[in-house]
């Protein structure tokens, strides 16, 4: 079943949800639309899902549920909350701790026998939270008093936050035992002694700002198709919603097609009502242009001087492989002149990596369309442009660009094209770039590697056939 995003309101409650956690559906404001202003219908729902279980889910949506109980500020969320503590207690999200505190006095009981079941060493986040619902109980004093012994410094963090006065005398008698060189610890306690005899503020008391559920998602999302099997992404290439065939369309591209996917592709190509849809499409014909009646259509389409911009765009890239002939390149030297398809065009180019477009990139690494300037970072890299590595260099601290430019400089800075030479590469560029994620540091060493195939040797940090 794939549900029209558009649509949800008329969908139940529990089938958004299913839909949403078998990447069926974008994590967006109308996915949080569908449940947050129905919540008579919803919220049971909700809480019936976050008790199933939720292995096999394609989309783990257990961030989803804790927003959405939080905003509702739902007691009945209490007991998926507490459950999701318990499977992680030494990283709690924010979220769920403020959750909580709203619901203070359904959440103490579930709290404290939580606590109960952890190792001491687990319970520390539980410990916060406690200290932080509001809620005056001996039995949460006698939980921080006993941690004195086993973290004074965070426990006095505790006992300030939970401001009860009756904490004094374990606090002082903790501090006399302290030693001279535990100075720091020492004015900790005195601060703390300070803040419960009400002569000074609180210093750590949990921040209640707002809370703004929308902003933390997009008004629209594509959903996450990569994740469905080939059956699943071919079914969708039929869906009502243009946007949905488009991404489903595009989540074939870069793969070895089988005849059928093939064929499903080009009849979208040729015959879907929508530009974005058939620009799409034809990208994802990039790997068939050795099939004759592929290029042939491609080429018959590309004759049509009424074509949309971005279905043009889009068969640009599609024949990138087929830049050897005249009408291919002018075709991307056309469109490269029309600003909206400027940065197709020099996708197209990167992708060809035909010399003759090897001068466009350079000019426009301060473009200031977001995608010209990544295409020209991808040309940069795939042209080996050594003179343009210092400006590439500087685009590493720009946080939308810092991979095209890792995966750029990685293609162009100068050495030897040697599996030798590859792990030494990889440091420079560590050290160039001030560090490297685990996952930046991963698509280094794809770059190293692609570029050691482009010089027809085997791959350095993976097996040729990945």
């Amino acid at each position: 079943m794939f549900l029209d995003p558009d649509k949800l309101q008329d969908a139940e409650p529990a089938d958004v949800l299913a839909e949403a956690a078998s990447a069926h559906l974008g994590l967006d404001h109308r996915f949080l639309h569908a449940l947050i202003d129905r919540p008579a219908e919803s919220l049971p729902a909700v809480v019936a899902f976050g008790a199933r279980d939720r292995s096999d889910d394609k989309v783990d949506l257990a961030l989803e549920l804790i927003c959405i109980l939080r905003y509702w500020k739902a007691p009945e969320g209490v007991p998926f909350l507490v459950g999701f503590i318990k499977e992680d207690p030494e990283d709690v999200p924010d979220d769920v701790v403020y959750a909580l505190v709203d619901n203070a006095p359904q959440a103490l009981e579930p709290l404290l026998k939580l606590y109960g079941e952890l190792e001491e060493s687990e319970n520390g986040e539980v410990a916060f939270i406690l200290a932080n619902l509001g809620l005056r109980d001996q039995r949460i004093l006698n939980i921080l008093l006993e941690r004195l012994e086993y973290d004074l410094s965070d426990t006095l963090l505790l006992l300030d936050m939970y401001g009860d006065a009756a904490a004094l005398p374990a606090i002082e008698k903790a501090a006399a035992t302290l030693e001279d060189s535990d100075k720091e610890l020492k004015q900790e306690a005195i601060r703390t002694v300070a803040s419960l005899h009400g002569q000074g503020e609180a210093e750590n008391r949990l921040d209640r700002e707002p809370f703004d559920i929308w902003e933390l998602y997009p008004a629209k999302a594509d959903p996450p198709v990569d994740l469905l099997d080939e059956d699943e992404r071919l079914e969708l290439l039929a869906h009502p919603v243009a946007s949905v065939r488009a991404v489903a369309a595009h989540s074939f591209f870069n793969r070895q097609l089988s005849p059928d996917e093939r064929a499903k592709l080009l009849s979208l190509a040729q015959q879907d009502e929508s530009a974005e849809v058939r620009g799409r499409a034809w990208e994802s014909l990039i790997d068939a242009t050795e099939e004759p009646h592929v290029v042939a259509a491609m080429l018959q389409t590309l004759h049509n001087p009424a074509l949309p911009v971005e279905e043009r765009g889009g068969l640009v890239v599609g024949l990138a492989p087929e830049a050897d002939r005249n009408e291919v390149r002018q075709a991307i030297a056309d469109l490269y002149g029309i600003p909206e398809g400027r940065a197709k065009a020099m996708e197209a180019m990167w992708r060809s990596i035909h010399p003759s477009f090897r001068d466009y990139f350079a000019p426009h690494l301060e473009d200031n369309d977001l995608e010209i300037r990544r295409a020209a970072l991808w040309g940069v890299g795939y042209y080996g442009l050594k003179s343009e590595l210092e400006k590439v260099r500087r685009i590493f601290d720009d946080e939308e660009l810092r991979t095209d430019a890792l995966f750029a400089y990685a293609l162009a800075v100068p050495t030897e094209v040697s599996r030798g030479r590859m792990k030494g590469i990889l440091q420079r560029i560590e050290k160039d770039a001030d560090g490297l994620s685990e996952l930046e540091e991963e698509l280094v060493k794809a770059a190293l590697d692609e570029r050691l195939m482009l010089a027809g040797k085997e791959p350095m940090f993976r097996q040729q056939e990945d």
